[in-house]
């Protein structure tokens, strides 16, 4: 079997069980976000010197106000935005690494599925669901 980490595996789970389901549509969304000093940086907006804040509401518990996330269609493109997101980072030399990651980030995957349910009439609103994978260097 081809050799590959966690994360490429991930990716193509994802869109292997969305390939494998029926009767669903489905809306994939990706982020990237840094830690640096507790400082929070969007690795993928257009202004890197920008700083995020962490907000909460009782509706969405806590998150990353104007975080930046784009729809994606294959894990290679999930892949293209990891690869965007990771040279953004902030690198820095250390004994053991010149290019040593100085940070802790996360990269977040939304799956959203709708669909009818079995004996919903045919204009009733779909069934919702939303599931969040977070992939954390720490």
């Amino acid at each position: 079997p081809e050799m590959r980490g966690i994360i490429p595996s991930a990716f193509n789970h994802v869109f292997d069980s969305i390939d494998g389901s029926e009767g669903k549509d489905y809306l994939v969304r990706a982020s990237f976000l840094e830690i640096y000093n507790e400082d929070i940086r969007d690795l993928l907006s257009r202004d890197q010197t920008r700083k995020c804040d962490l907000k909460e509401t009782p509706d969405t518990g806590v998150f990353v106000k104007d975080l930046t996330s784009f729809v994606v269609k294959s894990a290679s493109e999930l892949n293209n935005v990891l690869n965007v997101g990771k040279k953004n980072r902030t690198v820095g030399s250390t004994l053991m690494n010149a290019d040593s990651s100085r940070s802790h980030s996360i990269f977040s995957i939304t799956v959203e599925s709708s669909q009818l349910r079995e004996g919903d009439p045919e204009d009733a609103e779909a069934h919702i669901t939303v599931g969040k994978l977070n992939l954390v260097d720490l």
